[in-house]
């Protein structure tokens, strides 16, 4: 055994020995085009794994075999390589740059150009990024990934949309982007599904929208869905599962802590409650045990599972290419009974007929099927959980029956039992959306494209409202039974030329067309009163009753248009690219019907200059330059130019009262397009053979003509009418770095992008600023004023509360008290204008919810077949309403409070913030003050993945060619001082006014999923 052992190691030692005398070493450098040492670069011996990669310099040495015939080399942003041995022991290599990211192909308005070519302001973003967040929305994936983009999920809803700002909000009216899928224009793309996609293209400035004209005033979103390619049938399969629970609750008063403050409150204003009635002994008993009590926002939200399934086969040949994919996405959500299903489904098919003629056909299906979260933000049951106090159980085992409120307070009866309702609520849509092309190659330069696309939506919601939930305390007038059903049905057909010529260093590109649209929409709303609770009984009854509300609406609308554009490219030194498109839009009249917008760009390459050749670290330098105006039709509605009339207006004659018509808003023939005028100068660099990239733009757009509506006498008898008299101004600066590079197997990817937008309204037409951000309790608390940005918050100031009788004394204008009701321990009120009195006269501006600055910073990394990546979006320059935080603070203790209200001023603890208990509240604590205007910064851990790839030689027995699972984690962490659930705070009811009042909202889920991607 011994000898065995010995001889068997003399062998080994012996071969190694003989291995080591028959190698060589070998040295070199290896650099770029320009003579720069190239870093990083990995060589390995071909058909071994003997390697080693360059110094910082550019040089290596390696020990490789003699009988070696091929060094293999590879290095981000380089092509690889092989290089020949053939006995050399010292080398000297070029490597040559990848072209690949500058001659990529972009997508742009009715066409593609290189990257390199691009003159306006565009960003990309990639299938990969699309797919790295777990929802069945694309937009909300690309959240933080695109400098001067903003985007807000209007919710953590399941279902719920978003709210997308490019480079500010352009408008008082509506600001949202146009999106083009596969060339056909749409208002969203809900019916896609992330991992439908394969680029998206994001058009910021006119240069580049002015193409798509009056639709094109808020940026542009150009989507590319995944085509088929050549070969032999590929399937892939990705798969996730996960959890999703709150990342963060709000910290109330317990059932004790409750009591304790409503008893202080009455006691505070000198009420004497009866000892042995019924409100004083619940009160006194809940206070003297210590009784925690219900948690109701434990009671309404969940830990909701959530799961999605994607299959796509794709394949073709010569004369057929194809894409199928089916997705299913299935979220339960984290507030009980809310979930969402759906279903995508999206076939493309690229035909070659012949040599000039090329065919094209595409289907896509998205059915919705969610129970919604009814009254988000403005009395949905997360508002009831956080207001109503814990004195109530949610259920009661004695009466095996919700439970009931001990005493009397304010807000909802029983949360769990109102959420237990949202399951007779449902809502239902289901999009179909088509399209057709034809491609003709006339001849060498010129060549026919025509389109066709449909779109048609379905909608179909019902709600159930009983009369009461538990008590006759707790009632409306009547139960309700409310259903809807809604159809939109729009097409586009699109018909145009190109011509492209290369005449030496001079290349033009020439493109001219017509495109006509039309929209029709339909709904119709049945609401009946007086129905049963029995679910089967519903309809039965419904068909009987006498009280009833029907609502229909209808509208049409059709834009024709007629557009081109020219690109010359010279040397691929000096770009121009001009633009100009003509639409006529049936939202205004005859005269006013048709905008024309134009564009120009100029982009000068100066790295095919020799100078900047010269410098080894230069790989690319673009400057660029560009003007041009677009349209925005969507901020006005249809039939703006008719006086509509109301029949909610009672009349009187004699002793009997009828109900007659009237006109509410006053017309106006002369109303016409918004125009943004758009200024943009930015650079595009590229350095160490791109490894290192950057894009920084400036901007400044300017919107004139925006529609106000401005005052007329109140003899009219009408509402002001709008008219084309407002402008606004967003002025912003964007970059975007990034940096790639590779150290053997280890690969890195690091990337930044950021914006900074000043956004100025700058004329309102002579007429009064306009208030918006209504909060019940709260009043309006936004004012939009010529000078300031949109929607400031607009309310009075404090400086803390008065501690003693001594500060209250001390608070008088000439000796008079300026606040006169107030007692110590009340909320001292700023008296701005030095009146002497406390009203809307020192209301002043408290911030906006409008960032001034976004930013955000991934990260990827690789490791042989490991991958981790992780990605962090924010804001600042926020403040936010907390609008249910002002419920919250209340002093009279009929709703819950937040915990912090324990801190609250007595006689024995007056170094505080925290006003005084009471129930008459002489001293209107509670009114809209700088009290409930937060800081809304955040830093938020979009996404966190780690992921393996199997090796391929562990696969191909299993004729699979690729296999990836991994670990995710989204919205892991957020860091924020709001003191809400959720700082990420949208719009209600789309309205810009409207931006950043939280009553409430359906805070964003953290998510943690494991997930597989496989292909075959």
């Amino acid at each position: 055994m011994f000898k065995s052992a010995c001889m068997t190691v003399s062998l080994i030692l012996v071969s190694w020995l003989m291995a080591f005398s028959q190698s060589q070493n070998i040295s070199g450098t290896v650099s770029d085009e320009k003579g720069e040492g190239l870093p990083g670069v990995g060589i390995v011996v071909k058909g071994t794994t003997i390697g080693t990669t360059t110094d910082v310099e550019g040089k290596f040495t390696l020990g490789i075999p003699e009988n070696s015939t091929m060094l293999v080399l590879s290095s981000v942003g380089m092509k690889s390589m092989e290089v020949p041995v053939d006995g050399k022991t010292v080398f000297t290599i070029t490597m040559l740059s990848d072209e690949r990211a500058l001659n990529e192909v972009v997508v742009v308005g009715y066409g593609t150009t290189r990257k390199s070519d691009i003159t306006g302001a565009v960003a990309s973003v990639k299938a990969e990024q699309i797919t790295q967040i777990a929802t069945a929305n694309p937009l909300q994936a690309i959240q933080g990934r695109v400098a001067g983009v903003n985007i807000t999920s209007q919710s953590g809803e399941p279902g719920s949309g978003v709210r997308v700002r490019i480079r500010g909000v352009g408008t008082i009216n509506n600001s949202d982007p146009l999106y083009v899928v596969d060339g056909f224009q749409t208002n969203d793309i809900s019916f896609l599904a992330p991992g439908d996609i394969a680029s998206m293209e994001i058009l910021k400035d006119a240069s580049a929208t002015a193409i798509y004209g009056s639709r094109g005033a808020n940026g542009v979103i150009l989507v590319t869905t995944k085509r088929g390619k050549s070969g032999a049938p590929k399937i892939s399969f990705d798969a996730y599962a996960g959890v999703q629970k709150a990342w963060n609750k709000v910290d109330v008063l317990n059932a004790s802590q409750y009591a304790t403050l409503r008893l202080e409150s009455y006691a505070n204003d000198g009420t004497v409650l009866p000892t042995d009635g019924t409100l004083y002994q619940t009160l006194n008993r809940f206070k003297q045990s210590g009784e925690k009590g219900t948690n109701w926002q434990d009671e309404v939200m969940q830990t909701g599972v959530m799961q999605n399934y994607s299959l796509n086969i794709m394949g073709g040949n010569e004369k057929h290419r194809y894409s199928l994919t089916g997705t299913y996405f299935d979220q339960q959500g984290i507030v009980k009974n809310t979930p969402m299903k759906k279903l995508f489904l999206r076939f493309n098919n690229d035909f070659y007929v012949t040599k000039w003629l090329n065919a094209g056909i595409s289907a896509a299906y998205a059915n919705t099927d969610r129970t919604p979260y009814f009254g988000d933000q403005y009395g949905g049951v997360l508002t009831s959980a956080l207001s109503v106090s814990s004195l109530a159980k949610a259920w009661d085992p004695a009466t095996n029956f919700w439970g009931k409120r001990p005493v009397p307070e304010g807000g909802a009866y029983n949360p769990a039992r109102i959420v237990s309702e949202y399951k007779n609520n449902k809502a239902y849509q289901t999009l179909v959306n088509s399209n057709f092309f034809l491609d003709a190659k006339i001849s060498k330069d010129l060549s026919f494209r025509t389109q066709f696309g449909m779109n048609w939506l379905t909608t179909h919601d019902k709600r159930y409202l009983p009369q009461y939930y538990l008590a006759n305390d707790d009632q409306r007038q009547h139960s309700s039974l409310r259903e809807g059903r809604g159809e939109r049905l729009g097409w586009v057909w699109t018909n145009y030329l190109t011509y492209n010529k290369t005449f030496g260093k001079h290349n033009v590109t020439a493109m001219a067309g017509i495109e006509s649209q039309r929209s029709t929409f339909s709904d119709m709303r049945l609401t009946v009163l007086d129905v049963p609770n029995d679910k089967s009984q519903w309809y039965l009854s419904a068909t009987k009753s006498t009280d009833y509300l029907l609502e229909t609406g209808q509208s049409d609308e059709s834009i024709q248009s007629y557009f081109g554009r020219v690109n010359y490219n010279f040397d691929e030194r000096l770009l121009l690219t001009a633009t100009l498109r003509r639409d006529g839009s049936s939202r205004f009249l005859p005269d006013n019907r048709w905008g024309t917008f134009p564009s120009f760009a100029l982009g000068y390459n100066l790295a095919e200059e020799s100078f900047i050749k010269s410098i080894p670290a230069i790989s690319q330098l673009k400057l660029r330059a560009g003007w041009g105006q677009v349209g925005n039709q969507n901020s006005a509605a249809n039939y703006g130019y008719v006086t509509t009339v109301s029949g909610n207006n009672m009349y009187v004659f004699g002793d009997n009262a009828v109900q007659g018509f009237a006109p509410t808003t006053a017309s106006n023939p002369d109303l016409k397009w918004e125009t943004t005028t758009s200024t943009n100068f930015g650079i595009d660099a590229g350095f160490f053979s791109n490894r290192l990239s950057l894009t920084a733009d400036y901007f400044i757009k300017n919107t004139s003509d925006m529609i106000v509506r401005v005052p007329i006498p109140v003899f009219a008898g009408v509402g002001p009418p709008y008219v084309n008299a407002g402008s606004m101004s967003n002025k912003g600066v964007e970059l975007a770095l990034n940096y790639r590079s590779s150290v053997k197997d280890f690969t890195y990817d690091i990337g930044v992008n950021a914006s900074k937008i000043l956004n100025r309204v700058t004329d309102l037409g002579g007429g009064e600023p306009i208030a918006g951000g209504d909060v019940n309790g709260l009043g309006q608390t936004t004012r939009t004023e010529v000078g300031r940005e949109i929607a400031v918050f607009y309310g009075l100031k404090t400086d803390g509360i008065f501690r003693t009788q001594a500060d209250l004394d001390a608070y008088t204008k000439e000796g008079t008290p300026i606040q006169p009701n107030a007692k110590p321990g009340d909320v001292k009120f700023v008296d701005l204008n030095n009146d002497g009195v406390i009203d809307n006269k020192d209301r002043t501006y408290l911030g906006s919810a409008t960032p001034s600055f976004s930013f955000g910073f991934n990260t990827s990394l690789g490791y042989k077949g490991f991958d981790l990546s992780f990605f962090l979006q924010g804001v600042t320059g926020v403040e936010l309403v907390n609008g249910l935080g002002h419920w919250m603070n209340n002093a009279n203790g009929m709703f819950n409070s937040v915990a912090s209200r324990m801190d609250r001023w007595t006689p024995e603890n007056t170094n505080t913030d925290q006003p005084r208990m009471t129930q008459l509240n002489p001293n209107n604590n509670d009114q809209f003050s700088d009290r409930f205007v937060s800081n809304g910064n955040y830093v938020r851990f979009r996404n966190l993945t780690l992921g393996y790839t199997l090796p391929k030689t562990v696969l191909e027995k299993a004729r699979i060619s690729n296999l990836r699972v991994y670990v995710a984690a989204d919205n892991l962490f957020t860091f924020t001082k709001y003191k809400g659930m959720d700082p990420e705070i949208g719009e209600f009811n789309n309205n810009p006014l409207n931006f950043g009042v939280d009553m409430g909202a359906y805070p964003q889920p953290r998510v943690g999923r494991i997930g597989l991607s496989v292909n075959f």
